[in-house]
Parts: structure tokens; C-alpha cells; sequence
């Protein structure tokens, strides 16, 4: 049986008549992307360094911080400056409307992935160098972190182009990475089952909880891509009935 062909809708955030709207809108969407591609480093390099005891690396990824807090500084007066130029109505209101809540997301993800650096330095401060984390421990933290970085950068691909086949993709993923939290926070619900001190309990479990919520603003801008593709606030809709309903309307 052969494949239904999913039509790629055309990018709505281009085509207008005034070119210079389009490099605006094309301005502020590359700088999200930008950011973006930031913060997947960012969650890359923190989870790095919990896992391999890379102290070092963590530091790094606070030093960076700033440059995502930048980015979203400027992608906040690009749409200041968008909606002051163009006083933007209907769809290009979404649109603006949509990357600024973007932007928010993203900058968050990347604030999380600093919280993971900081609970790492202060775990390797208290482990005095020894080796902390059981090696099923890792392995759960790095399915953990698989599945929200990999939301992530799936989510900020779906900005790209506001495609909702992407979105989709982000929401249906949502069970794998509520399943992958659960499996660490269950490791470290028996006290002493992992060896680990109550506070060195606690930062691993900042940590997890950290990556949770990166795998939520994942979440959050998927809903943002659906809003400016289709028109619809679907951010308190039922994610099963939405994924059925919008996956029927691409066959």
C-alpha cells in the first residue's frame, strides 16, 4: 500500500507585496533560529557534562548563556520594530505575535540548560571528584535527554517553515519523554537505592526535571507553528484528538 502524499503548504510568513515586510519577518524568524541553535549546544554540552563529570564543559555553557539572552533581547525589539513599522493585522499579527512567544520558549530551554550546568558543578563539589552516577543511572538520564534535546531541535525546525507535520511530530513524542523522566525519578525514589546523598539526590533530580521542561517549551512552540499554519489556539486542546484531526486533514 503506498503512502498518502502530504501536500507542504506554502510558508506563510512570505509573499507579501512590500518585499521589506518579508526581510523583516525573515530578520526575526533567523534570529529564533539562531537561538535555537544555541540552546541545542547548550542542552548537548550540560547534559555532557553531568554525564562525564566535565566540570570544565559546564562552565562553558554558563559563560555562554548570555549570547541566547542577547538573541532574545534582539528578537524582542525586531518585533517591537515590526509592529511600530507595520502596525501588522490578521495573519502577519499572528505571525509577530507567535515568534515573540517563540522566542520566549527558547530563551527558557536555554535558562534550563544553565540550570543543568550549575547543578552539575555543585554535584561535582560535592562528590569531591569521585565518581557519582550509577551507569544505569547515565543511560537513563541520556535517553532522558535524547528525547527532549531531540523535541527540541524538532520543534525549532517546525519554526523554519511553520510546518505542522513537524509540530505533530513534537506532540506524539511528548509520552516517550514523560516515560523517560518517570525512569529516572523512579532510580531515585528508593533513598540509598543509588547511593547518592539526599543533596546530590536532589541536583540529579533539578536536573531531570530540568530537561522536562525543555521537552515542554518544545511543546510550547509546536503549538506556536500550529497557530500561525492553521489559524487555531490549540494550546488546551486534547493532544490525541488534535493529532488525529490535524494528521486527517493532511491525508
Amino acid at each position: 500500500m503506498t503512502e498518502p502524499t502530504i501536500q507542504v503548504p506554502a510558508d506563510p510568513a512570505r509573499g507579501h507585496t512590500v518585499s521589506r515586510y518579508d526581510q523583516e519577518l525573515a530578520k526575526l524568524r533567523g534570529i529564533i533560529l539562531e537561538m535555537g541553535e544555541h540552546v541545542v549546544e547548550q542542552i548537548q554540552a550540560a547534559v555532557s557534562a553531568l554525564v562525564s563529570r566535565e566540570e570544565s564543559q559546564a562552565f562553558r555553557v554558563l559563560d555562554r548563556e548570555p549570547q541566547i539572552d542577547f538573541l532574545a533581547l534582539d528578537a524582542d525589539e525586531e518585533v517591537f520594530r515590526v509592529i511600530a513599522r507595520r502596525q501588522p493585522t490578521a495573519i502577519d499579527l499572528r505571525i509577530v505575535l507567535a515568534l515573540s512567544k517563540i522566542a520566549g520558549d527558547v530563551e527558557r530551554a536555554g535558562d534550563k540548560a544553565a540550570r543543568i550546568a550549575r547543578q552539575t558543578i555543585e554535584l561535582d563539589a560535592l562528590g569531591r571528584g569521585e565518581e557519582l552516577l550509577s551507569a544505569r543511572l547515565r543511560e537513563a538520564l541520556g535517553a532522558l535527554d535524547a528525547c527532549a534535546c531531540g523535541m527540541f531541535e524538532h520543534s525549532i525546525n517546525g519554526v523554519a517553515r511553520f510546518d505542522v507535520r513537524v509540530a505533530l511530530d513534537v506532540f506524539e513524542r511528548e509520552p516517550t519523554l514523560y516515560e523517560a523522566s518517570h525512569a529516572v525519578r523512579a532510580l531515585l525514589g528508593d533513598e540509598g537505592q543509588e547511593g547518592l546523598s539526599a543533596r546530590q539526590t536532589v541536583c540529579v533530580l533539578t536536573c531531570a526535571h530540568a530537561l522536562e521542561r525543555i521537552g515542554n517549551h518544545a511543546a510550547n512552540v509546536a503549538e506556536q507553528v500550529i497557530y500561525v499554519a492553521e489559524g487555531q489556539d490549540v494550546r488546551f486542546r486534547n493532544r490525541e484528538i488534535l493529532i488525529e484531526t490535524l494528521r486527517h486533514r493532511m491525508l
